[in-house]
Order: structure tokens, then sequence, then C-alpha cells
């Protein structure tokens, strides 16, 4: 017979955990506010986290790609564009036409804490190269409809929707899926799914690994704790949010899935997406693969650190694969 100190004991034991994981799981549901409600999270990234300034460019030598100019997007960009399919609801894009008669097509897919006028540098470039660029707003971000951002899990069918819209359009197009941080991630996770045969190679700048890793590092390094039980509280809330699960955001699986020819590039001074994810993920890539390390580049730099070398990478990769004019 239990005595009525020990029935006490353990009723207190019980409370004292039930209190633990309210105060674990009010936790996470903070962070998952903080760092997945894009109208919240704004206030605290311009508080805590300033961007790395953009490093001078390197002196242009003969033959180097034109100089990226900030204001050509603005200049360019026309409308947002509106499409609506069953999965997606609304989503947008701004349209770039290319300025001849032109089968290419890129699709350009921008970070996190960003919307489509950061993906400007790379539209520059195709655009220059006769590409058709569409620039889209991933989830909660730019002119996007909903507040919560899915680091690229829901994206892919965003992304997969703008591919039919181009193939729709015009049958004979041959495209690019370029993506960085966040939007490389949106880029790998398509690359698993079946894509149309119009789809010709992707570009995959800084992605991680997966999400539940990349959070650990996060936690780790910035907020100097560990991911067990934060991390466990932030994935059952966004799963209670219907957004996503965390664990199910996983890149380096479905690039072993790939069939799309995938190029990988990283900074080696990136410490946010820790640079030797790159390797593992061009390792596990089942597709024909390419990878290139920038050299002193920060996250999200790769592009301004080195763009002769940048180009010269993606532009050789694509030489063969895009062959339309």
């Amino acid at each position: 017979m239990i005595s009525a100190k020990t029935a006490k004991t353990a009723k207190a034991v019980a409370l004292a955990g039930v209190g633990a994981a309210a105060a674990v799981l009010g936790a996470g549901a903070l962070v998952y506010e903080c760092a997945l409600n894009t109208k919240v999270n704004g206030f605290f990234i311009r508080l805590f986290d300033r961007p790395a300034p953009l490093p001078e460019p390197p002196e242009r030598k003969d033959g180097d790609p034109e100089p990226y100019r900030p204001e050509w997007f603005e200049e360019n960009k026309g409308d947002d564009q509106v499409i609506v399919t069953d999965l997606t609801g609304p989503i947008h894009a701004y349209i770039i036409p290319a300025d001849r008669p032109s089968h290419r097509w890129a699709v350009l897919c921008h970070g996190y804490n960003a919307a489509p006028r950061s993906v400007g540098v790379f539209a520059q470039h195709y655009h220059a190269l006769g590409y058709h660029c569409i620039c889209p707003s991933l989830r909660g971000w730019g002119n996007d409809e909903t507040s919560y951002c899915t680091m690229g899990y829901h994206d892919k069918d965003l992304l997969m929707a703008w591919i039919d819209y181009i193939v729709a359009r015009d049958p004979e197009a041959q495209i690019v899926l370029h993506g960085y941080s966040m939007g490389a991630v949106t880029v790998m996770l398509a690359t698993g799914e079946t894509l149309p045969p119009q789809v010709k190679a992707a570009v995959a700048d800084c992605g991680f690994t997966t999400c539940w890793e990349q959070y650990a590092n996060v936690i780790k390094s910035y907020g100097k704790l560990p991911s067990f039980p934060l991390l466990n509280a932030i994935n059952a809330v966004s799963m209670l949010r219907g957004n996503f699960d965390i664990r199910q955001n996983n890149p380096i699986e479905a690039v072993q899935r790939s069939v799309t020819p995938t190029v990988f590039l990283h900074g080696t001074a990136d410490d946010f997406v820790p640079y030797p994810m790159m390797d593992r993920l061009y390792e596990a890539c089942a597709a024909p693969k390419a990878k290139q390390a920038i050299e002193g580049a920060v996250h999200a730099r790769a592009v301004y650190t080195d763009p002769a070398l940048y180009w010269k990478t993606v532009d050789s990769f694509l030489q063969d694969r895009i062959t339309c004019p």
C-alpha cells in the first residue's frame, strides 16, 4: 500500500514534470514564432541579426561577367504576377521576359528573410544570356499572402507550380532552377520529385543538408543551448500549427533521388550553413553533378565575393545542358 507521503511526493514530481514540459513547449512556441512567423520575426532579425555587408567586388578582368547593379531588378521586374493552383492557392512572382525570342527559362529562389529582389544578382546574369526569369516570393516572404515560412518544404510545391506554368506556356522550354540558402533547399527538394523533362539543371548555392541539422546547429552556435528538448518542442509546435515537420525537410535525401544535373556552390567562410554541408550534399547526389568552393565567402555572399569564378562554374555546367537559343 502506498503511503500518503509517497503519493504526495509522486504527485509533486508529476506536477513538476508537467510544468517543465509546458515550459519547454512554451519556449518552443516562442522560438517558432520568432523564427517562422514572418510577420513577427522581422523585428527580432533587425534587432539581433545584422546581415553581412556585401564584399567589395574584385577588380574586373577581361571576360568577367558584367558587374551587378542593385537597381537592375527594380528597373526590370514589372508587375507582380499571380497564379493559383489547387495545391498552393495564390502564389506570386516577378516575371522578367527575355529581350529576344527564347526557350531559356531560369526560376530563381531567394533565401530566408529575403524577397525576390535579392535574386536580382542572378536574374541580371541569366537575362543577359537570353533567359526569361521567374523570381517567386517564397512562403511568408515578399508578396506571398501566408504568414509562416516553411524553410523550403512547401516552397517546393510552389516551385513546381511555376515549372508547370512555364511548360504550359512554352513546351520547348529548357529550365534552370537556381536558389541560394533556403532557396537552394527549395530547389533540392524539388529535384527529389518527378519533374518534367524541360527541367535541365539545378544550381544549389549554400543550402543545408537537413532542416533538423541546420536548426540544431543554429541553436548550438547562436543560442549556446542543446537542441534537445527545445528543437523537439519547436517541431511539435510547427506540426500543431499545420506548418511542416522539420524532420521531413530533408534535402540530402531528396538529392539521392534526383535525376536533375546539379551544381553545388558554397562559401568556405560560411558558418551559418556550415561549409562542409556542401560536400555531403554533393556526395549524396545521384544525378550528374559538380561543386565549387568560393574561398572566403560568408553565407549567401559567394556570388559577390568571386563573381568570375561563380559564373564560370555555373555557365560551364549549363553549357551542354541548355542548348536552345
